[in-house]
């Protein structure tokens, strides 16, 4: 383990606009395996996830899968869940981010169904809340940083 290589990549992917820290962590995360212990490489991935936007978006998809996949997900970033887990999400079966709570999908219901630009260009569109349950060993991590009780997977 060493607090320096993570610390140093930390401040690297700090220094990328909210939009393009998938972008940093996908072109320097590889670099550091050597130097990062199973927590410190999770904690990165979850960290950078936490201030990123549009995670689940086409042009960060790949990139997503590749950092997802450099390692097997840890205990340590999935405490507390059941072996079986039932999980929302706003939108479609694609995503990567869900949730463990219904009332947060209806909130990103909400914000993606406005007439939001940010979200979609000059169309309002229905936004389905979808179900499903899930196996533990699936779950790549549980995040809670944003109050999302969110549950991070594959698609």
């Amino acid at each position: 383990m060493s607090k320096t290589s993570f610390s140093e990549l930390s401040q690297c992917i700090l220094s990328y606009h909210d939009w393009l820290k998938v972008d940093g962590l996908w072109d320097l995360l590889p670099n550091y395996q050597k130097t990062l212990s199973d927590k410190e490489h999770w904690q990165i991935i979850i960290d950078t996830w936490s201030m990123s936007e549009h995670n689940s978006q086409i042009h960060n998809r790949d990139k997503w899968i590749d950092i997802l996949t450099l390692r097997n997900p840890i205990k340590y970033f999935k405490k507390n869940l059941k072996n079986s887990i039932k999980v929302y999400r706003a939108g479609d079966l694609n995503g990567f981010s869900w949730t463990l709570n219904k009332e947060k999908a209806i909130e990103f219901q909400k914000r993606y169904t406005s007439n939001n630009p940010i979200y979609y260009s000059n169309k309002i569109k229905e936004v389905e809340i979808i179900s499903k349950e899930v196996k533990y060993e699936d779950v790549k991590f549980y995040n809670n940083l944003r109050d999302e009780e969110e549950i991070v997977l594959i698609p």
